[in-house]
């Protein structure tokens, strides 16, 4: 038995690599040939162009997991249908579930390995391919202008910003209003300020402070000159770009959602994120639970039904999955429903048809 585990495992293995690499080469081609006008208008080097799909990759690798999942399943059954080994296997005795608990261990594991690359690896490589294409492919200029104008930061300690205009040169903001935000999204303090300077810690002058109390009860104080060691932001930080939350991990995510929350912003669209993080590794468990049964009882030309099968599968799955999150983003449903509702539904089939197949 254990070499049969091993044979089994082995090849589920071999096949999903395989399928996987030639999946990102299609994906890549045809993202390729697509875009390739639009590299070439605006003088791209190839090798630039080369870096940037490199970048691509992981992302593709954790969208096409769960697809070179299920032509895994259909290549090894298929052939082993083919060659009378399955058939076989039967004959001795074996029992189908036995293989089904080994797929779908191995399919466990790989949830957790796309679950882990897409925090670390893929987080990393959207980021670096966002500014190498926006300075190398779009010739953008990469670094900030110097200056701002009339914008909002979401700052450390749970302070917001609104700078009317800032210059990164002088270190200096002009018509500044900060609020104090509390857990429980109440105002705890204000402070307008007609400017500020920063050396070394931030120095504003004709400053105004606001101070409210549970009770509502406001408390005024107007300084000429003022000092703020509480502020930790510095300059710098002004000018960095805001990353969207593809570009987030789960931690800097839930962060982002927190400082939202508190200045009153809609987080709809980061919710959906956060758990959709979570939930599409599950996808790969899902799609083996539905492949596994149709894969032992198909039989003649059973590796190209099978793929014509993870083709309709694939879609079918991807267009509810990313329905749900446009509802979801749009605040027409619940983000963990949303997230979660696709996994749920095909689950439910993937069991109904793991306790029909037969044995």
């Amino acid at each position: 038995m254990k070499l049969i585990n091993q044979y089994i495992l082995k090849n589920f293995i071999r096949y999903l690599v395989l399928c996987l690499v030639v999946l990102i080469f299609i994906y890549t081609v045809i993202n390729l040939f697509d875009n390739l006008g639009k590299y070439l208008a605006r003088n791209a080097l190839a090798i630039d162009i080369i870096i940037y799909y490199l970048y691509l990759i992981p992302s593709y690798t954790i969208l096409l997991i769960p697809i070179a999942s299920i032509m895994a399943i259909f290549f090894i059954f298929g052939i082993m249908t083919k060659n009378k080994e399955l058939i076989a296997l039967k004959t001795c005795g074996l029992n189908i579930n036995r293989l089904f608990l080994l797929i779908l261990t191995a399919g466990i594991i790989i949830s957790i390995f796309t679950f882990v690359f897409q925090e670390t690896v893929g987080v990393w490589a959207q980021t670096r391919m966002f500014e190498h294409k926006k300075e190398k492919i779009d010739k953008r200029p990469r670094r900030p202008s110097t200056q701002r104008r009339n914008f909002f930061y979401h700052g450390e300690g749970d302070w917001v910003y609104f700078i009317k205009k800032f210059s990164a040169t002088k270190k200096k903001i002009e018509g500044v209003i900060l609020w104090q935000i509390s857990e429980e999204n109440r105002i705890t303090k204000r402070v307008d300020a007609a400017g500020g300077i920063y050396d070394n810690v931030w120095k504003f002058y004709e400053a105004t402070i606001r101070e409210f109390d549970t009770m509502g009860n406001e408390i005024v104080n107007v300084h000429i000159n003022l000092e703020m060691p509480e502020l930790k932001e510095k300059p710098e930080d002004f000018l960095r770009r805001i990353k969207p939350p593809e570009e987030m991990n789960i931690l800097q995510i839930y962060k982002c959602i927190s400082k939202k929350k508190r200045a009153g912003e809609d987080v709809a669209k980061e919710k959906v994120e956060l758990n959709y993080r979570f939930s599409y590794p599950v996808i790969t468990i899902i799609v083996l639970l539905i492949t596994l049964p149709f894969s032992v009882v198909l039989k003649r030309g059973g590796i190209a039904i099978g793929l014509g099968i993870s083709i309709v599968l694939a879609f079918v799955y991807w267009g509810v999955i990313q329905s749900c999150r446009a509802y979801g983003v749009a605040g027409l449903m619940d983000p963990i429903l949303a997230a979660w509702l696709p996994n749920i539904m095909f689950g439910i089939i993937g069991i109904v048809l793991i306790f029909k197949a037969p044995r």
